[in-house]
């Protein structure tokens, strides 16, 4: 849905070309990455990612709750 009454330009071969890179080598990125935490997690047992999965979520929650009270005082 257009908002504005400018028509939207067609990329150049160059540009598109350019994007795929910049694409693939994000993706690849985050492939390693990916493979990179896998095999440092790979022996954590269900207990383990219990309790990170608990910790994460009592923190960041915890945060958020932090921001919320200091948006209203």
């Amino acid at each position: 849905m257009r908002f504005s009454g400018k028509r939207e330009k067609e990329l150049e071969n160059g540009q598109v070309r350019f994007a795929e890179k910049v694409a693939a080598g994000i993706l690849g990125a985050q492939r390693r990455l990916a493979d990179y935490l896998n095999r440092r997690t790979a022996g954590f047992s269900a207990r383990r990612w219990r309790t990170l999965l608990l910790g994460f979520c009592l923190l960041f929650g915890s945060y958020t709750l932090y921001l919320l009270i200091a948006a209203i005082y």
